[in-house]
């Protein structure tokens, strides 16, 4: 939901205001010189980017070596399954923020099934009823969009944008240049796609720890996360080590009970 504004009047929710937004810009810039897990940062762009402005949910979608968008992160499985209709489609807010290189908003789906007829119904469907998609850049070069959706039809304020926009800016630099090395146009594909492995190898470990533990995978994505951080490892590093089997599902499941 949407936060306080400054100026409100009220000093202590300003005060809060303006905390939320130093810890997010802090979150997202304090990898710069380190070398980051994409995922790991690309959660807390969409995280804050729900905290801070009036969307319900959002979603990272990244180019991938066909010039296709595929989903990296999102902070609702409903919000994947958009991106993946989107993704299949070619049509949507993400395709056309990406394709166009401009914001695109939706603040009431049920008046754009012209202009998305595949992509509008799935997107109720899954209980939403706006949306708005950023496009990423990196010097200029397109790396994908960050999707946001809306429960109720929901416009965003224009300063609601800005943030957004400031807020991605900070974390696609971080994500693919956090080696402070001069950057190549085929550094940012290979990196985006890196990001993109990254998240097949995670969703695999997480279907693992599932089916071993018999819970859902937004579980066991939640524990691997949890033992990640409780060892000092990327998120990625310890999938990695799940797949290859050089880490046992049991060790991740049981090591913090």
């Amino acid at each position: 939901m949407r936060g306080p504004e400054q100026g409100d009047g009220d000093t202590g929710m300003t005060t809060t205001r303006e905390q939320q937004l130093t810890e997010a810009f802090v979150a997202l810039s304090d990898t710069l010189g380190d070398d980051v897990d994409p995922l790991v940062l690309l959660g807390r762009l969409i995280h804050h980017s729900v905290a801070l402005t009036a969307v319900d949910a959002a979603g990272v979608m990244l180019v991938n070596a066909r010039g296709g968008l595929r989903s990296a992160i999102t902070t609702e499985h409903a919000t994947e399954l958009t991106e993946i209709w989107q993704a299949q489609t070619r049509q949507g807010p993400c395709v056309e923020a990406f394709t166009t290189g401009v914001a695109v908003h939706a603040a009431d789906l049920e008046a754009c099934t012209d202009r998305w007829p595949d992509f509008v119904p799935v997107a109720q469907a899954a209980g939403y009823r706006s949306a708005h998609a950023l496009p990423l850049f990196l010097r200029g070069q397109g790396i994908g969009a960050l999707n946001l959706l809306g429960r109720n039809p929901t416009p965003l304020t224009a300063r609601e944008t800005q943030l957004l926009r400031a807020l991605a800016d900070v974390a696609t630099t971080a994500l693919l240049c956090w080696d402070r090395q001069p950057l190549r146009p085929q550094d940012v594909t290979t990196r985006t796609q890196a990001a993109l492995s990254g998240k097949a190898v995670f969703d695999t470990a997480s279907g693992m720890l599932a089916a071993t533990a018999g819970i859902t995978p937004a579980q066991a994505a939640q524990q691997l996360h949890a033992y990640a951080a409780h060892h000092h490892q990327r998120p990625t590093d310890v999938a990695d080590q799940l797949v290859r089997r050089s880490v046992d599902p049991h060790t991740v499941l049981t090591s913090l009970t």
